[in-house]
C-alpha cells in the first residue's frame, strides 16, 4: 500500500472515531432525563406573573380551567408523565390495585361494568394513582425553585411523597379521590357518602389506619406535591383562578361523588360547587383536612417529610420559621424547605401572592389544617393553611382524607 493510501486510511479511521464519539454524545444527551422546573419570584405579588418556567418547561403553554365553555385546557401538559400516567383506581386494602376506573365516568370500570365506588362492603377504596416524581427544591434570595424529573437526576432530588415508613421509594403513591367518611370505625374514600367531621386527630388517624398498615391520613408532603403539580402546570399561584373556586362559599357541605362524571380536572367559577384535581374531588374547600407532618410548636413551624408521624413533633425538623402577620389574613410569604414550601407571613390579599388564607396561634402546639372549608370563600386553595388548631379540637367543618403507600414489590 502506498504512503498516500496509508494516510487516507488513517484519516478515514479518525473520522469514524469522531463520528462514533459524536453519536455517543448525542445518545447520552437523548437519554438525559427531562426536567420541568419553575421559579417563584417572592417579590412579585401578581400570581399570574411570579412563576417562570425553567429547563424543559420553557415555552410550554400552561393548563387551566376554561370556565366559559366548561372544559379543562391541558395546554402542553397533557402528555407529561405525572399528568398522563395519573389514573383513578379501586385499591385493595393491602395497597394493590384491584382495577382501573373509567376516566370520565367513575361509576364504571375502565373495562366496562359497574364499579364499586359507592360500596361500603368493598374491601378497599377509590384512590388516585400518582406516578413517581423526583423533586429538587431550593431558595436563592427572593426566588423559590421547584424542579420535577421522572428519574432521580442527581442526589439533590427527593421523592418524599413516594417514600414509605421504611424508606422505600415507591413507583406510585395514592391520594384520595373523595374526602374521608367513617363507616364501622374505618375511614373510606367512596362516592355518595357524608364526610365524617367532629373527630379528633387521634380518632381520624385510627380510622384511616383501620384500612391496613399501608394507609394513613394525607400528609404535608402529599399536600405540598399537589400544590407543586398544580402550580407548575398552571404557571400561577392562584389555584382558585386556575382550577375553580371549590365549595368555598356555600350553605351546605357537599357529599362525596358530585364530580364523578367530570374527568381528571374540573372546576367552576361559582363557589358553591366542588373542584377536582388529578381525580381528587374537593382537595381544597368543602371541609378542612387535618393532615400529618406539619405542626406549629408554640411559634416554631416543624415538619416531617416521611412517615411515621405523630402530633407532638417527635422526629420533626425545626424550620426556625415563626408565623407572623395578621392571623386570619391572606398569606403573602412562604419559606422553602427541602420538602416543600411552608406558610410564614400573612400580609397579603385575595388577589396577590398565594391568594389564600393563613391562621396561626404561636402560644400552643397545633397540627395543620389544609385547604379551607365551605365558609372561607377566596381564602380557600392549595396554599390555605391553619396552624391554630390543637389535635384534640373537633369541628363540624373539620375532616380528613386517606392516603396509601403501596406495598414494596417482591
Amino acid at each position: 500500500m502506498a504512503a498516500g493510501d496509508r494516510i487516507f486510511m488513517a484519516k478515514e479511521e479518525t473520522s469514524q472515531e469522531i463520528l462514533a464519539n459524536t453519536e455517543k454524545i448525542l445518545a447520552g444527551a437523548a437519554e438525559k432525563p427531562k426536567r420541568y422546573g419553575m421559579r417563584i419570584n417572592l417579590a412579585d405579588s401578581n400570581p399570574a406573573t411570579r412563576v417562570t418556567y425553567l429547563y424543559d418547561a420553557v415555552g410550554m403553554t400552561p393548563a387551566k380551567m376554561n370556565f366559559s365553555v366548561g372544559m379543562f385546557d391541558y395546554g402542553d401538559w397533557g402528555d407529561i408523565w405525572f399528568v398522563r400516567d395519573n389514573r383513578p383506581v379501586m385499591l385493595n386494602n393491602d395497597g394493590s390495585v384491584d382495577y382501573e376506573l373509567n376516566h370520565e365516568n367513575h361509576a364504571l370500570k375502565l373495562t366496562g361494568g359497574a364499579s364499586d365506588i359507592t360500596s361500603v362492603a368493598y374491601a378497599g377504596n377509590a384512590m388516585s394513582e400518582i406516578p413517581l416524581i423526583w423533586v429538587k427544591r431550593y431558595a436563592v434570595k427572593n426566588y423559590h425553585y421547584v424542579i420535577f424529573c421522572e428519574t432521580q437526576f442527581d442526589e439533590t432530588y427527593h421523592a418524599y411523597a413516594h417514600t414509605d415508613a421504611d424508606g422505600n421509594i415507591l413507583p406510585v403513591t395514592y391520594f384520595p379521590m373523595y374526602e374521608g367518611s367513617v363507616t364501622n370505625n374505618r375511614m373510606r374514600s367512596l362516592s355518595g357518602q357524608t364526610v365524617s367531621a367532629s373527630l379528633t386527630d387521634a380518632q381520624e388517624t385510627t380510622a384511616a389506619q383501620q384500612n391496613g398498615d399501608r394507609w394513613d391520613k394525607l400528609s404535608f408532603s402529599e399536600c405540598n406535591l399537589m400544590y407543586e403539580m398544580c402550580t407548575l402546570i398552571s404557571k400561577s399561584t392562584n389555584s382558585q383562578a386556575s382550577f375553580g373556586a371549590g365549595c368555598s362559599n356555600a350553605n351546605d357541605f357537599l357529599k362525596t361523588g358530585t364530580m364523578n362524571g367530570l374527568g381528571q380536572f374540573y372546576g367552576y367559577s361559582s363557589a358553591t360547587n366542588g373542584v377536582k384535581l388529578f381525580y381528587c374531588e374537593n382537595f381544597f374547600g368543602n371541609y378542612w383536612k387535618r393532615i400529618r407532618g406539619l405542626i406549629n410548636d408554640k411559634g416554631i413551624v416543624k415538619v416531617k417529610f416521611v412517615p411515621p408521624y405523630d402530633s407532638t413533633g417527635a422526629g420533626y425538623i425545626n424550620t426556625g420559621v415563626t408565623p407572623s402577620g395578621t392571623s386570619g389574613g391572606y398569606i403573602n410569604k412562604m419559606e422553602m424547605t427541602d420538602g416543600g414550601r411552608i406558610p410564614a407571613v400573612a400580609s397579603g390579599s385575595e388577589t396577590t401572592y398565594e391568594c389564600d388564607g393563613f391562621w396561626f396561634n404561636n402560644a400552643q402546639v397545633d397540627v395543620a389544617l389544609f385547604g379551607g372549608d365551605r365558609g372561607h370563600g377566596t381564602r380557600c386553595g392549595l396554599s390555605f393553611w391553619l396552624l391554630n388548631n390543637r389535635a384534640t379540637n373537633v369541628s363540624a367543618s373539620l375532616g380528613a382524607s386517606l392516603s396509601c403507600k403501596p406495598p414494596v414489590a417482591a
